[in-house]
């Protein structure tokens, strides 16, 4: 994703935000400073996401805890077949979501809704979705220490502390909205919290059936776990996929799947 001076600003909140590109599709990103920024987590959930999704078919996907909407939009770009919804409880993402949604014309295939995951609106709460996909906050708030919460902006804590929702309350709430036999619950997380989900998703009637470690390079320990589990099929086959390292040994250039994910056209499918 690059900066671009090119693109005309838009104010938001009363700051003044420049669009940058997502590097995918033509598609321009808003993120005001105060936001949670995109980042290697939000780009591998996409394309994370966008593996369980069925080419030439509709599908329909809800993303838990949207923040700004970026990787819906990547996962927009990939699955050019799916239509998805969006929840955000923070005003100022939301806000900036709906923005974003606009900005890329994308009023027909998004739609964002300022909700909590605890309380859905009738809208989702109607639905049952083939791909629900999520980055819930990576710390329960005991985890952390205060100086670094309080350093960082309302609305990024609140992205990643848990004060609109623990682990449990968005794995309760993926588990309500993904569709019975078929459907597909995908989540990224800090990889010290695997095997905590794990023991949600049995209570929340989940299969795992898929696990892919991510690394900085292959001499480091996994600081990100993408994990997709199915709805319904208690007998499903369990897989952990090759780690995928994001850069080349003792090298800051970006590895060849790394590569792929970020540059190239999306070909991966994990069903």
């Amino acid at each position: 994703m690059n900066d671009s001076n090119v693109h005309n600003s838009i104010v938001i909140n009363g700051e003044t935000v420049v669009p940058e590109e997502l590097g995918r599709d033509g598609l321009l990103l808003l993120q005001p400073k105060d936001c949670y920024k995109l980042d290697t987590a939000s780009v591998l959930l996409a394309w994370f996401a966008s593996c369980f999704v069925r080419q030439g078919k509709p599908c329909e996907m809800l993303e838990l805890g949207s923040g700004t909407g970026g990787v819906s939009l990547l996962a927009s770009a990939r699955c050019k077949n799916a239509h998805i919804d969006g929840v955000e409880l923070v005003e100022l993402p939301y806000q900036t979501f709906c923005a974003n949604i606009a900005l890329n014309h994308l009023e027909s295939r998004i739609a964002a809704y300022n909700a909590d995951l605890r309380e859905l609106p009738a809208e989702i709460k109607n639905k049952a979705y083939d791909v629900v996909f999520m980055n819930p906050p990576f710390y329960d708030g005991t985890r952390g220490s205060v100086t670094d919460t309080a350093r960082k902006s309302e609305h990024e804590a609140k992205a990643r502390f848990a004060e609109q929702g623990a682990l449990e309350d968005f794995i309760k709430a993926q588990s309500l909205r993904t569709r019975t036999s078929g459907g597909y619950a995908v989540m990224c997380i800090s990889s010290d919290r695997v095997p905590e989900c794990f023991s949600l998703f049995e209570s929340y009637k989940l299969t795992p059936v898929r696990l892919l470690t991510v690394h900085a390079n292959p001499s480091k320990d996994a600081f990100l776990a993408l994990i997709a589990c199915k709805k319904g099929a208690p007998k499903a086959e369990f897989k952990v996929l090759p780690p995928l390292y994001i850069n080349e040994e003792f090298s800051s250039k970006l590895s060849r799947r790394a590569t792929h994910i970020y540059e190239e056209e999306h070909t991966d499918c994990f069903i």
